[in-house]
């Protein structure tokens, strides 16, 4: 029997707004695109829409129709992000209340459809737009790249935006909103990020004016990337094998004395971070949590184990409609509770070593040395020092790159962009030669670094900050000058 049309209302209900956005991006990257803009579409200071827009094969009328159709389920790939056939519709009617689509594919009339959620309890109703419409509204997005085909999915009377009169509060809501979409995405997109083939930016766009904001472009936030070297002997793979199919538990022990971006992941606390990482065509799926095989603990705090799913393995997990979590059949499980490595490792034990890890950083945790984290612009080697014997005071990496700068400045830094820019034309005398080596200077680059910790934290401001910049720009420029009058002497 059909089922009855009220059902699909309540599929979608426990998406946030980061996980239907996610869900969306997940369909552009499907469908082949390369660019995908997530854009707040306002009025002044408050956010009246929300679009993804993307520049992938797009559809044709027949495939818009099977898109807007609760109960037609597209045929999926091999190595789709796609899983249940419905993400669109619940992802954008979980935040909104109208959904309208544009789309554009090769060799086909421009489409456009809507679907007001009003319509679902009764049996979903799709409307359609006329194919000059869908043209002039694709040919009119204002995005910075080729629109020759792709897809506009738009939100229309978003209920999940902040209804607040206030426009300091509505200035506040659509940045640290754009911030926690930043993350998100950066972690669950993050092996797709880091292959390069996407370009995944969140901006503002003032619809009266038609003016797009500075965008934001998401980048990868690894929970597996951590500088120099961890717990002697990890990673390490653990095969399970359950029923017919065979996966590999990659576990891994997060150094306790490297807190990067991709240990704290946004705001996510330690005890949300640790556990079980699932992926499924390298879009993580869970992340963090241990699915009824240990306890969150702040002794586990540095514990992670990567899984990847396979075609075979499906059928022993349940992958929530949201793509935010999942659940282990008991087979799956005691697999993994009786796995063995070939060394003689199991989780418990892995368990056991990543509480040894917890214990030293309690130990550690005392006397920290406070200091920048490096980022481009110094060697492996130096990076992994600063890692092994410092914790970082700030969570992201602090850039070194050559500039030219006024005459009387050493050195610049720009706090919001987290660079340390040094004067080029000082260059041959800061490294000892003529170089275009971008990890050149190692000795003074690492030196700055430690006198500047202080004006790499909060806004760099402040009478002493300024002082000290003073005096240290003063300083550096007279011992540059000599060691440049005696090069040349000699």
């Amino acid at each position: 029997m059909p089922p009855d049309p009220s059902i699909t209302s309540a599929i979608g209900r426990h998406h946030t707004l980061a996980t239907a956005i996610a869900d969306l991006v997940d369909n552009s990257i499907d469908f082949g695109a390369t660019h995908v803009l997530v854009r707040f579409l306002m009025e002044g200071n408050r956010p009246v829409g929300l679009q993804v827009i993307d520049d992938a094969s797009g559809m044709d009328s027949a495939g818009i129709d099977n898109a807007m159709i609760y109960a037609k389920k597209r045929e999926y790939k091999g190595r789709d992000l796609g899983h249940f056939g419905i993400g669109l519709k619940a992802a954008s009617l979980s935040q909104a209340n109208t959904l309208v689509v544009w789309s554009k594919r090769y060799g086909s009339p421009a489409v456009g459809r809507r679907l007001r959620r009003e319509t679902l309890d009764t049996g979903p109703l799709v409307e359609e737009f006329s194919t000059a419409d869908a043209a002039e509204t694709l040919a009119n997005a204002d995005v910075d790249f080729p629109l020759e085909t792709g897809t506009i999915v738009e939100w229309q009377d978003v209920q999940t935006f902040l209804t607040s009169s206030s426009e300091s509060e509505q200035i506040g809501w659509v940045n640290a909103t754009t911030q926690e979409l930043v993350d998100h995405l950066g972690l669950v997109m993050h092996r797709i990020l880091s292959r390069g083939e996407l370009s995944l930016r969140i901006e503002t766009y003032d619809v009266p004016l038609r003016f797009a904001g500075a965008p934001r472009t998401v980048t990868a936030i690894d929970p597996f990337a951590h500088r120099g070297f961890g717990r002697p002997g990890y990673p390490k793979d653990l095969p399970v094998d359950v029923g017919d199919a065979t996966a590999i538990a990659h576990l891994h022990i997060w150094p306790h004395w490297h807190k990067g971006p991709g240990f704290v992941q946004g705001n996510r606390s330690p005890l949300e971070s640790q556990g079980l990482y699932i992926y499924r065509n390298d879009r993580l799926l869970q992340a963090g949590g241990w699915n009824g095989l240990a306890k969150p603990s702040v002794d586990l705090n540095f514990a992670r184990v990567a899984i990847d799913v396979t075609a075979e393995m499906e059928r022993h997990l349940i992958i929530n409609p949201e793509k935010a979590g999942s659940a282990f059949d008991d087979e799956l499980r005691s697999a993994l509770d009786h796995a063995r490595a070939s060394d003689g490792t199991t989780l418990a034990s892995y368990r056991t070593a990543a509480k040894q890890e917890a214990k030293i950083s309690r130990q550690r945790s005392a006397t920290p040395i406070e200091a920048p984290l490096p980022g481009d612009g110094l060697p492996k080697a130096v990076k992994d020092a600063f890692a092994i014997h410092t914790d970082p005071n700030d969570v992201f990496p602090i850039d070194i790159k050559w500039r030219v700068l006024p005459a009387r400045q050493v050195y610049k830094i720009d706090v919001d962009e987290h660079v340390l820019f040094l004067n080029a034309t000082y260059r041959a005398v800061l490294a000892g030669h003529k170089s275009l080596d971008i990890e050149d200077a190692p000795v003074v680059k690492s030196l700055l670094l430690l006198l500047l910790k202080d004006h790499f934290v909060g806004t760099g401001g402040g009478a002493k900050k300024k002082r000290e910049d003073t005096a240290w720009q003063s300083i550096l420029l007279s011992a540059i000058t000599t060691q440049s009058a005696r090069t040349q002497g000699e």
